[in-house]
């Protein structure tokens, strides 16, 4: 026993020792520098020391990343994708004054369905077939090819002999149908009839 206290007495004794008595402590250099020692940059007489090379060349990659690391403050919160969702976000530029759309007046055509206009006329012999519609106040008017008609944006796409259609953005075509004189005359002779 006694002697494993000996031993683990001299190897405190011997790591310990007066290794660092032979050095002068740090920052206080005795003056001229050690005959084997490199020479130090900004001490006089001694040539700019040459920049040790890097043991492992992969970190000459995230040398300039580690330094901004480094330099970056304790506290700020890190966003790892900040950089690529820089690089991928749109970039929306505002004009300062925006136009506004220029909204066109509603013509008296533009203010009930088409659906409740009513086909009486149609001269398509001419040049531009153009067709007579009344609306639900009993108003006539003349409508073309092109003519805005009814609350939905509806434009009058073709007038045929018997049919005007009329196109509405989002829904089905509007076929109005001229009725023959003849589907008149038997429905005023069936409510004679009924009467």
């Amino acid at each position: 026993m006694t002697f494993a206290i000996l031993l683990v007495f001299a190897m405190f004794a011997g790591c310990g020792g007066d290794k660092g008595s032979n050095m002068p402590p740090p920052g206080l250099g005795g003056g001229a520098p050690a005959p084997g020692a490199p020479a130090v940059a900004g001490v006089p007489g001694g040539a700019p020391a040459a920049e040790p090379e890097d043991p492992n060349p992969r970190f000459t990659i995230l040398k300039p990343y580690f330094k901004d690391f480094l330099r970056r403050p304790l506290d700020t919160k890190v966003n790892i994708f900040r950089t690529n969702l820089d690089r991928f976000a749109p970039t929306v530029e505002i004009d300062a004054d925006p136009e506004q759309a220029e909204v066109t007046p509603k013509t008296p055509l533009e203010y009930y369905d088409a659906n409740n206009y009513r086909l009486v006329l149609i001269m398509s012999g001419t040049a531009q077939a153009k067709a007579l519609v009344i609306d639900p106040r009993d108003k006539a008017y003349i409508i073309q090819v092109g003519t805005l008609i009814g609350n939905r944006n509806g434009k009058v796409t073709s007038i045929s002999a018997t049919a005007v259609t009329i196109d509405e953005p989002g829904y089905p075509p509007i076929v109005k149908t001229l009725e023959s004189p003849l589907d008149e005359m038997e429905r005023e002779l069936q409510a004679v009839q009924e009467y």
